[in-house]
């Protein structure tokens, strides 16, 4: 009886050690900005993104993702064209809210945002940042596949939080 109240412990700590999150690191791009990121997951670079993936072969054909992308832009940004520029860069399919973040400043204009996608099938939700400045812009996005947002909202809402624009006015 007794090796068997062991056994089951032994079995019900692995499990929830398997299921735990990866410890977020953190990666500094030339571009300036900053992001943490789960540690097993590996980064890729196309044209102006950053793509933090656990599978770097599906790029950009995933649900679980972590997005920056930076564009020059000639001050910055209105409402408007905040939002044409979040839907042209990902296949967005619904959105549930968007709203100007707290942190907005006289030096960067942040918008927080939650949207839902699909990507080679597969649909996923979303939280992200744009932050325009006078010079240019990034949008970070961290995703999670649909069936996962309950579990994966936390990590995504930390990976959001602690995103750094660097300085985004020369």
């Amino acid at each position: 009886m007794r090796w068997s109240l062991i056994v089951c412990a032994g079995l019900a700590l692995a499990a929830c050690t398997a299921s735990a999150p990866a410890r977020l690191i953190e990666a500094r791009d030339e571009r300036g900005f900053t992001i943490r990121y789960p540690q097993t997951w590996t980064q890729v670079r196309r044209d102006d993104a950053a793509w933090f993936v656990p599978d770097a072969d599906r790029v950009p054909d995933v649900a679980e993702f972590i997005l920056v992308v930076t564009r020059s832009a000639p001050g910055k940004l209105d409402d408007p064209t905040i939002r044409r520029v979040v839907f042209e860069v990902l296949p967005v399919q619904g959105v549930s809210g968007f709203q100007q973040d707290a942190r907005t400043t006289a030096q960067a204009l942040w918008y927080k945002f939650e949207v839902t996608g699909t990507s080679a099938g597969r649909e996923w939700a979303s939280v992200g940042v744009l932050v325009s400045g006078d010079a240019r812009y990034h949008i970070a996005v961290c995703a999670k596949p649909l069936q996962q947002w309950r579990s994966g909202q936390k990590q995504c809402d930390e990976v959001i939080r602690t995103f750094q624009p660097g300085n985004l006015n020369h």
